[in-house]
């Protein structure tokens, strides 16, 4: 049997997807000899087969103010510049951030572009020939391939409709079962309704497309036991297939979904499909997942908690075992911890194990700002630790408390400082206009933001969105909501929702505040790229905190 696992467009390719990575590693290990497994990155091949395109005139585009010509030179550039072709000058903040910016427009018109596309084709709308023949060479090492089940990894909303409408291109030749599966999944309260009609919208107006004729499973959860299942069944349905949603006799079942309970047993992710070194980064970043869930679970305005079904850790010498394995299977040095987060306890201990391996790596990691001291980040400094993502989300006490944060603002000032003090750079995610908010607790924020800025390198900032599943949603006159409103025209795995407050800011007073504070938003941090580009943050951090790794002292202990 031959199984493809696909990460669709449209993100912005600076580093593999773990997903596929991680799901790849484990059929093999489990499955083995039984099937033959690829990965097919179709993101990072859609980005590069249209700059290719445009250096050869087939695909014309072109920036604000500039010709076709010179936005293809442009971004070329800009692709040769992320990849560090230019000696020594990505380090070069201000040329960094010209492309960047080149390199973001180009992609937001791209995608913004084909998904037009997938979602005309879907329709059945007439699209340009050339959309059919980018999307077929797209897909052509797929089909070379003949899979026997194509699986489509969809971690963010926007790929929704690039997924489907390969599908379509892939089942309108007779193609494989079709199966999608990622996160998106996970936090939609009625996933199964995509095996129906779903509604489909764009700039040519609204109708619908039968997904359940081009998609025949459902992966919901944690992907690992489902799939396997799957698989040892011959790619046919039934109810021990763990997080199987699926059509049978016209009806929709959906079966309960099952997690790896002991994460040591998972292999390493196997990336060797998607080779690391060749994307938009000057030196190999990888993810890693040391852990499934968030250990806190309790902040009111997140649904990322429902991606897993519950906490647990991989043992922190497992944990270092593995990124050491990566490291020298791959030649990278640099990682990205993408844990829900890591609490002082968790870092420590890794951190420990890291340098008693002498496992010589620069990382990052997500935390929440509670009960970090400074020995924790000499420690963690010394095994490689150089950027922390920080859930700040406001500096009011009483706003923090109503979000179910658990940490307090007089200490994340100081806790910020002694991450910088000990050679780690510091992202902070604010979260504005939460329900209730006032003005002044809204500028309480910007106000800390000003008074904390030489510990601030990056800055991620955002507003409050209502997400059903989360606490505000289910409770909503907790959260002084008085009314939930639906969005017209919404996209199937849209689980945003409108809402009226009865105090505080009310959605337009909150949109208008936005849009007057972001001149001083923009002031914090080195870059206004960083929050978008993180892996090439963690380089920059890196590189100042600690120069090379071959002039680094060794990570013992």
């Amino acid at each position: 049997m031959r199984i493809a696992l696909l990460f669709p467009p449209a993100v912005l390719p600076t580093g593999p997807p773990l997903g596929i990575a991680s799901l790849k590693g484990w059929l093999q290990s489990c499955v083995g000899a039984r099937v033959e497994v690829r990965n097919f990155d179709l993101n990072f091949a859609h980005f590069e087969q249209a700059c290719r395109w445009q250096s050869e005139g087939r695909l014309r585009m072109s920036l604000r103010k500039m010709d076709q010509q010179t936005t293809a030179q442009k971004v070329k550039a800009a692709v040769r510049f992320f990849r560090g072709e230019e000696a020594g000058a990505f380090f070069d903040q201000e040329l960094y951030d010209e492309h960047a910016r080149i390199y973001t427009g180009f992609g937001s018109v791209l995608n913004g572009l084909f998904d037009s596309f997938a979602r005309k084709l879907l329709l059945g709308l007439p699209v340009p020939t050339l959309a059919t023949m980018f999307l077929e060479e797209l897909l052509a090492p797929v089909r070379a391939f003949e899979p026997d089940l194509a699986g489509f990894s969809i971690l963010f909303s926007q790929q929704l409709f690039f997924a489907i409408a390969l599908a379509k291109f892939l089942k309108d030749r007779g193609g494989p079962k079709i199966a999608l599966g990622g996160a998106t999944f996970s936090v939609m309260p009625d996933p199964g309704r995509l095996l129906g009609p779903i509604a489909v919208s764009g700039n040519d107006g609204q109708g619908s497309v039968d997904a359940g004729r081009l998609v025949d499973y459902l992966v919901v959860g944690e992907g690992e036991e489902g799939v396997k299942a799957l698989v040892e069944s011959g790619l046919c349905p039934h109810e021990d297939v763990p997080g199987l949603v699926y059509r049978k006799e016209g009806k929709l079942i959906g079966n309960p979904a099952r997690g790896v309970l002991d994460l040591d047993a998972l292999p390493v992710p196997d990336f060797s499909d998607t080779v690391p070194g060749l994307y938009h980064s000057p030196a190999p970043v990888l993810p890693y997942l040391s852990s499934r869930g968030c250990p806190w679970r309790r902040c009111a305005f997140c649904t990322h908690q429902k991606t897993y079904l519950h906490y647990r850790e991989e043992h922190a010498e497992v944990a270092a075992g593995k990124i050491s394995r990566l490291q020298e299977k791959y030649g990278a040095s640099h990682f990205c911890l993408v844990d829900e987060m890591l609490a002082p306890r968790r870092l420590d201990a890794i951190a420990r194990e890291l340098i008693g391996k002498n496992v010589r790596v620069r990382f990052s990691a997500y935390a929440r700002p509670s009960g970090f001291l400074p020995p924790v980040f000499e420690t963690a400094h010394r095994a490689g630790l150089r950027l922390v993502l920080w859930g700040v989300e406001s500096a009011s006490q009483r706003v923090l408390d109503l979000m179910g944060k658990g940490t307090k603002a007089r200490e994340i000032e100081s806790i910020l400082h002694a991450a910088r003090k000990a050679g780690i750079w510091n992202m902070l995610f604010v979260l504005l206009g939460f329900p209730t908010e006032t003005k002044a607790e809204w500028l309480s924020t910007l106000d800390f933001l000003d008074s904390c800025r030489e510990s601030i390198h990056a800055l991620s900032r955002s507003r409050f969105l209502l997400l059903e599943g989360s606490s505000v949603f289910l409770n909503p006159g907790r959260y002084g909501i008085k009314r939930i409103l639906d969005r017209p025209q919404r996209d199937p795995v849209s689980v945003a929702y409108d809402y009226e407050v009865t105090e505080g800011l009310s959605v337009e007073e909150s949109s208008e505040l936005f849009r007057e504070s972001l001149a001083r938003l923009s002031g914090a941090g080195r870059s206004p790229w960083f929050g978008q580009f993180r892996e090439h943050m963690l380089l920059y951090a890196a590189r100042e905190a600690s120069g090379s790794l071959s002039s680094n002292p060794p990570a013992a202990g």
